[in-house]
Order: structure tokens, then sequence, then C-alpha cells
């Protein structure tokens, strides 16, 4: 595969670009230091979660009835405060890694989906309180990760736009490399 850089070079080197390519964009659409902004905020909120589900009791709710699941989503919400922390943190250091915002974008899923079910537990065999809090946490970083959706669809239409000009370019060269050469004129003694 041919890096960017290559056939960009490749393609000043020779003597027309085609006109229906369009330069690559030079970074992300939506500005790095957005991103940066928003991420140290969301391990921030998540960690909020940390002192409450220290305070969740699912043993007990299990003596009471509930399902054994419950305490291995309190263990795994724990977990996954963590890795997000680390993953978001990395993400910070460097947006520009698809696979790094995806990460992210997953921890937050995971968190959400298992902070749901926790909260169901709470408000019916601990403190609807406790669970209406628990709730309202969760909610409050739902921005930043609808910011983060945006992020990882507008990188990804540029890796794609990217990709069809390294293609594009590589084609050309390909074309150019293989077509048969004129034969040079005679010359005439």
């Amino acid at each position: 595969m041919l890096s960017l850089s290559l056939v960009l070079l490749l393609a000043q080197a020779s003597p027309a670009a085609p006109a229906n390519v369009a330069p690559p964009t030079p970074g992300p659409t939506q500005p790095d230091w957005d991103i940066r902004r928003d991420l140290p905020q969301l391990p921030a909120r998540v960690k909020q979660l940390l002192p409450l589900l220290k305070q969740l009791t699912p043993k007990a709710w299990i003596a009471n009835g509930a399902s054994e699941i419950y305490f291995d989503q309190w263990v795994s919400v724990q977990k996954e405060v963590g890795y997000l922390e680390q993953s978001a943190q990395t993400l910070a250091r460097q947006p520009d890694r698809l696979t790094l915002a995806l990460e992210t974008f997953f921890r937050l899923q995971a968190i959400e989906t298992r902070m749901g079910n926790l909260v169901e537990a709470v408000r019916k065999y601990q403190n609807p309180a406790m669970a209406d809090l628990l709730q309202s946490l969760t909610a409050e970083y739902l921005g930043v990760k609808v910011g983060l959706q945006q992020y990882i669809a507008e990188v990804a239409a540029q890796r794609e736009a990217e990709w069809k000009v390294m293609e594009s370019e590589a084609q050309r060269c390909r074309t150019q490399l293989t077509a048969p050469t004129p034969p040079a004129p005679r010359r005439t003694p």
C-alpha cells in the first residue's frame, strides 16, 4: 500500500493531476482543540460515579433475590471507568487516531449500558434517590458522547476521502508506468 505522502509526491512530480480528484483535507474537520478540551472532562465526570458505586451493595441485593449478574456488572462498571480514563487520555494526545476514538466511544457505551441495568437494581433493591443520582450523573456525559460520535464520523469520512485520493493517484501512476512508450523519433543522418 502506498503512503499518502508517496502518492502526493508522485502527483507533484507528474505532469498533470486529474481534475476530478480533490486534494485531501489537512486534518480532521472538527478542530483538535475541541476534542482535547472535551475529553479530559469525560473521565472526570464518569469518575464521579466511583464514590457512588462504592456505596452500592450488590451482595445485599442478591440476598434479597436479585440476580448475581448485578455483582458482575458492578465490578465491570468500576473497571470500565478506569479503562475509559486511559483511552480518553490517549485519545486527547492523539486525536487523529480513529481506533482510539472508537475505543473511547465503545467504553462510554459499555458504561452507559451497564449503568442502566445497575440503576434499575439500585432503584428496586437499595435506594430510589441514589438510582436517580446515578442516572443523572450518567446522563451528564451524553453530550461528550454525542460529540465524540460526530468526531468519529468526521474522521472516518476524512480517511475515506484520503483513501479515494490515494487510490486514484496510485491508479494514475500505474497507468502512466505501464503505458507503452511511443517510439523514439528516428534521426536522419
